[in-house]
Formats: structure tokens, C-alpha cells, sequence
């Protein structure tokens, strides 16, 4: 992160979290107020503010129901789609903060990867007033690095402790490294093998699968996979990700160097977890979503309906 994104992370924060006007920023900044304006101007054009309308989140609970019975889950929210993908991450965000703050309680850890979905419900949590004591937030994979900051794994883990009144644990490396050696020597790293030792005590996790047919997955924006590597990791068997590892059409990781060079969390820690939350707002996902539902990942969906009826279709060949 350059120093610019830096002052309009700040800028950001100080406007609209804090509400302090705008020379009241430029006097912290130690800059001009029309800075200040550009500043703001420029996070919401990057992403790094992202400004929507709140609408009340229209839910199919039947849908929902049908989801939760067939694939043998805990519990499964379908919400709509919308008519963006702004709205339907925020539909499914809004959901999945719901969701969360029903079966929050004292001294819960937290276990929470990242991505767009995961940003909006992070940012909702902010609408609600919490009274926990030691919640805990854990990061669960490396950063993105390359990425967008608000919705990467040390943002988001630290920004939903700030909203739940908690702590966190970041996991200071990125989420894929250079080689196989490097991510061993990394896991070895005492702070990193504690924090992934706490993320085994996770009673909830909140993570979300990744597609090979979506450019907007969070691990090709940042540069980590490239497009002609998709074609690489399908020969292999592989329909998505999951904790950033490639899985295959049984959420089994799939034999490919790149597995190995993941820094983070192994997936045992959501499949063990009591409430292990799936959340995704993109019906290109589905496939990955039946496959880590299929090895037990998540037993906790919060889809948007066009995932939801995909996924009925494909397992049970079926139209909704």
C-alpha cells in the first residue's frame, strides 16, 4: 500500500466513521481541504469507499428452506440478487451481519478470510450496538497485498473487532508466496503458528469460495493467479477455491504446487468450527459452493437467490 492509498484510507475513516468535516481532516493531515475533498473523491472512485442505498433485503425463506433440507446445513438465508452486483453484496452482506449477531456471545472467536461479500457484512455490523466481552477476531489467510485494502484479510479483521467492540490477530505474510519452501518457513514463523493455532479455537468462521470462470475473484485481482493459470488448475481437476486452495468438484484440494504455497489457515479449521458461515453473492460461484458444502466446509449458507436455484438445479437437476 502506497502512501496515497494510505491518506484516503485515513481521509475515509476520519469522514465518514469519525464525521469530522472536512478542515478538521486537513488540520490531522496536515494538508489543503480541497486535498482532502480529492482525497475522498478518489476512495470511492478506487472502491475503497463504496457508497450504496440501504433498501429493506428482500429474503425467500422457502428457497432458503429447500437449500438448508437438501444440502443437510444448520441454516441457509436466500436473499435477492438485486439488479447490480452492489446490491446483491449487500443484500447477502446484510444478511450475513443478521445472521451473525444472533449467535454472538461472550469471549467468541472469530475466524474470517476475505472478499467483497465479506466487506459489505463487515460494514454492516457497524449498524448494530454490541455489549460482548473477549470476542476475538482471527484473520484466517495472508493478505492480499495487491488488492483493495477494505477488503482484505487485515482490514476486515480489524475493522470487525472495532464494530464488535473486540481484538484481532492478523497474519503478518500474504496469502500465496513464492514457493512451497517459503510458505513452510512461514507457517514455522511463531506469531503465524500461534495465530493459526487460535484460529482452530474458531466457533464461528465466516469465509467464501472462489470461481475460475469469475475475473473479479479477489485472488486474480490481486495478482496472485493469472487467466491462462486457470486453464492449469481445471486439467487438474479444479472448479474454485476455497482458503485460497484450489479445490476440486468434492472441495478435496487438488495436487498442484499451488496449494502448497498458501499461507493460512487449513481448511479443517472451518469445517471443525460450530457455525462455519458460506457467503457469496455471484451465481458463478455455485459450483464451488457445492463442493465445499459436499466436504462438510460450511454448514451455514447466505446466498443470494440466483446461487441458491443454481445450486438446486446442478445437485438435484432441478429448476426453481
Amino acid at each position: 500500500m502506497n502512501s496515497k492509498e494510505m491518506n484516503m484510507i485515513r481521509a475515509a475513516e476520519l469522514y465518514y466513521e469519525q464525521r469530522l468535516g472536512q478542515s478538521e481532516i486537513a488540520k490531522i493531515l496536515n494538508c489543503s481541504r480541497s486535498t482532502v475533498s480529492r482525497l475522498l473523491a478518489e476512495a470511492v472512485e478506487s472502491g475503497i469507499v463504496r457508497i450504496y442505498i440501504k433498501r429493506p433485503v428482500e429474503k425467500f425463506p422457502s428457497l432458503a428452506e429447500k437449500v438448508k433440507h437438501h444440502f443437510k446445513l444448520k441454516d441457509a438465508i436466500v436473499v435477492s440478487g438485486g439488479t447490480s452486483n452492489d446490491q446483491a453484496f449487500y443484500n447477502v452482506g446484510f444478511a450475513a451481519a443478521e445472521f451473525l449477531s444472533q449467535i454472538l456471545h461472550d469471549h467468541v472467536v472469530i475466524g474470517i478470510s476475505f472478499g467483497v461479500t465479506l466487506s459489505y457484512m463487515v460494514q454492516e455490523l457497524f449498524e448494530y450496538t454490541f455489549e460482548y466481552d473477549g470476542i476475538e477476531v482471527i484473520q484466517l489467510m495472508g493478505g492480499l497485498g495487491f488488492g483493495d485494502p477494505a477488503i482484505d484479510g487485515p482490514e476486515l479483521a480489524q475493522k470487525m473487532a472495532q464494530a464488535l467492540g473486540g481484538t484481532y490477530r492478523y497474519l503478518q505474510a500474504p496469502a500465496v508466496v513464492d514457493s512451497p519452501e517459503i510458505a513452510q518457513h512461514l507457517l514455522n514463523e511463531k506469531t503465524i503458528r500461534e495465530t493459526i493455532q487460535k484460529a482452530f479455537q474458531a466457533e464461528i468462521t465466516i469465509s467464501s469460495v472462489g470461481s475460475l470462470m469469475d475475473n473479479l475473484s479477489s485472488l486474480e485481482r490481486s495478482g496472485y493467479i493469472r487467466k491462462e493459470e486457470r486453464a492449469t488448475f481445471q486439467a487438474k481437476g479444479a472448479i474454485g477455491h476455497s482458503l485460497s486452495r484450489m479445490i476440486d468438484e468434492n472441495g478435496i484440494p487438488i495436487h498442484d504446487p499451488f496449494n502448497a504455497r498458501i499461507v493460512g489457515a487449513p481448511l479443517d479449521v472451518i469445517k471443525n468450527a460450530k457455525w462455519s458461515i458460506g457467503i457469496g453473492s455471484n451465481p458463478l460461484k455455485t459450483q464451488a459452493f457445492l463442493a465445499a458444502v459436499k466436504d462438510r466446509q460450511f454448514n451455514v449458507l447466505v446466498i443470494d437467490d440466483g446461487t441458491a436455484r443454481e445450486m438446486l438445479r446442478l445437485q438435484a437437476g432441478t429448476s426453481e
